[in-house]
């Protein structure tokens, strides 16, 4: 029974997993480009409709990816005292990782997402790039998108963690 325990809680682990990661790179490689095409007012309109619907679902999806993970390391797992956080190869994985998800977990919600809104927000930005005055907008998307590339980063160390247990 507790195996077939531990493997559902992977399953959903690896399920919410591929929700967040998949999901904020949808948005931020498949839709920004997919919108490039509108007027920037309708852009702007777009976006910022996703970004509030999507972002408690993402949210959702990587705080559940990290109550998963702390199961399969503790429950589930091998984790059972602080000495074998600290002692084993298995227990600094497992604790870097948790670290690094929580940490891409909240800056994809108190630095990214607002950093986004913010632009997303600013109606003035947005009309300016309509009339012609762009460059103000592409900066503001740039810094954006520099933002939420801490938050590749700490995917991209989660998947390189996994693949090493």
């Amino acid at each position: 029974m507790v195996w077939e325990l531990r493997q559902l809680t992977l399953f959903i682990h690896i399920l919410l997993a591929i929700t967040w990661v998949g999901g904020v790179f949808f948005v931020g490689w498949g839709v920004f480009p997919a919108v490039r095409n509108m007027t920037f007012t309708r852009q702007r309109e777009l976006l910022l409709a996703l970004m509030q619907w999507s972002h408690k679902l993402l949210a959702a999806a990587g705080s559940g990816v990290i109550a998963t993970g702390l199961l399969l390391g503790t429950a589930f797992g091998p984790v059972s005292s602080w000495n074998y956080i600290w002692l084993t190869q298995y227990g600094n994985i497992w604790i870097t990782a948790f670290i690094i998800g929580s940490l891409t977990l909240l800056w994809g919600i108190f630095v990214g997402f607002r950093q986004a809104i913010s632009v997303c927000s600013d109606e003035t930005l947005w009309k300016r790039a309509d009339t012609g005055d762009k460059k103000p907008l592409f900066q503001a998307l740039t810094r954006t998108a520099i933002f939420e590339s801490v938050e590749v980063v700490g995917f991209i160390t989660l998947i390189v963690l996994m693949v090493s247990l």
